[in-house]
């Protein structure tokens, strides 16, 4: 209430001070006419001693009107002059009225406290039993209970229906798989050209070796030229494997990470599941269509879904 009064006042005040403002400005306009019309009827007086020493009676007749009305002018002024200077006093009254009502307001303030209703857990005082209150206590401990067993019953339930229908999907698949011609070819041939490719890549690292052990026949020494030859094929044959096998570890690693922050769930089993159905069942038609292993295909297919989950996951953390 004091601070919306105050407000007030100062509102006020600043009103009457930019009035104030204005009265001055006018009178200060005022006060330059009233230096003109004496510049004016000083010349005017001159003009007239002049006028009287050549006797001329015309001018001076002209001159008197001209001096009559300037003095009548500035009779006019300075009553205006008085009515300002009357005006500016009462603003300057009601100035002093509302600085003195606002610092009162600023020195007289109290501070009033409002009760506040808080709700509050209903307990009975001590000198009773509290029955009511352990009875429905209690009462809702084992609904809590009860709700709390049926959801996990539930949970349990659908979890244990998932997992049978999983399992039946893939075993269903997989007994599928195994009567497929076209499937069971594609494995064996993916298998073979895997243990090609890693036949292949061992006898690169054997020859390898082999070219950096040819150092050892710059040794005279047969027997130490042997000993340094099977120990550089050793060393860089199990550094190229163990290279290898450590970037296969990181590459699987990695790939175990990104499924299991943005694929592991329901969609991805479907998915899987999904795939190899198609790639089973229509498997023949597939390979009529375009010449590929069906194995492979599976893998890249989710290798392409692994990739839009991933940039779908950023894509979503980024705009959130």
């Amino acid at each position: 209430m004091n601070e919306s009064r105050e407000s007030k006042n100062a509102e006020q005040l600043e009103e009457l001070l930019l009035l104030t403002e204005e009265i001055q400005e006018e009178l200060e306009q005022k006060d330059q006419l009233i230096e003109e019309l004496k510049t004016q009827l000083s010349e005017s007086l001159t003009l007239n001693e002049k006028l009287n020493k050549e006797n001329k009676a015309g001018n001076i007749q002209a001159l008197k009107n001209d001096l009559k009305l300037a003095d009548r002018a500035l009779q006019i002024e300075k009553e205006k002059l008085r009515s300002a200077n009357v005006m500016i006093g009462e603003c300057q009254d009601k100035i002093r009225c509302l600085t003195q009502q606002r610092d009162y307001a600023r020195t007289h303030q109290k501070i009033v406290e409002i009760p506040v209703e808080k709700p509050v857990l209903y307990e009975k005082c001590e000198a009773c039993d509290r029955t009511d209150y352990q009875n429905a206590k209690a009462k809702y401990e084992t609904q809590k209970e009860r709700l709390a067993g049926q959801y996990k019953a539930k949970t349990v339930m659908f979890q244990t229906t998932l997992f049978l229908l999983a399992w039946y999907s893939l075993t269903t698949t997989l007994f599928q798989a195994v009567q497929s011609d076209v499937l069971l070819s594609d494995c064996k041939s993916f298998f073979h050209d895997a243990a090609s490719f890693i036949q292949t890549f061992i006898g690169w690292t054997i020859d390898a070796g082999q070219s950096v052990a040819q150092i050892s026949t710059k040794i005279p020494n047969a027997f130490i030229a042997g000993i340094i030859y099977w120990l550089l094929l050793i060393l860089v044959v199990g550094i190229y494997v163990a290279g290898t096998g450590i970037l296969a570890i990181l590459i699987e690693i990695k790939i175990i990470e990104l499924y299991k922050k943005n694929c592991w769930d329901v969609i991805t089993l479907l998915m899987i599941l999904t795939s190899a159905v198609v790639i089973i069942y229509f498997g023949e038609s597939i390979k009529k269509v375009m010449p590929i292993n069906l194995l492979f295909l599976l893998l890249f297919i989710q290798g392409i879904y692994l990739g839009i989950r991933c940039y779908l996951n950023t894509l979503y953390w980024t705009n959130r």
